[in-house]
């Protein structure tokens, strides 16, 4: 025998060539999810800061409202007496004042009339409660 024969026949192997049968990774594909809520986060923190605001806003008007109270019941006050002034000059120019005639008839030309009839002390009366309100 042939030491060539009893030897297997060897043959050299090579590998075959390597090929990728994998898929390549699809896109990780997120959700809507996060961005709804840091939507509904953004909109829920300008609506308090809105509301912060508004309500700061909300006080400044109620002092300056109250701030200006005294200067309105003090307005109401001084119409009261000008009126009561006014309706006593009327009544002297009635009575025959000519000074006071003078000045009634420039003040109508002026377009301020006056009432006569009305005294002194429910003007101020009226002129007080009108300041109230």
């Amino acid at each position: 025998m042939n030491s060539a024969q009893n030897t297997p026949n060897v043959t050299t192997m090579t590998p075959p060539a390597v090929t990728s049968t994998r898929q390549p990774e699809p896109k990780k594909r997120y959700g809507a999810f996060v961005p709804v809520l840091l939507f509904g986060l953004a909109v829920l923190t300008m609506l308090g800061w809105q509301v912060w605001v508004l309500s700061g806003d909300r006080e400044a008007l109620g002092a300056a409202h109250s701030n200006q109270q005294q200067t309105v019941e003090n307005a109401g006050k001084l119409r009261a007496s000008l009126d009561g002034l006014a309706a006593d000059t009327q009544r002297l120019a009635e009575s025959g004042n000519a000074n006071a005639a003078l000045l009634v008839t420039e003040l109508k030309k002026r377009g301020i009339t006056i009432n006569p009839n009305a005294p002194a002390a429910a003007t101020a009366g009226a002129g007080a409660a009108a300041a109230g309100r």
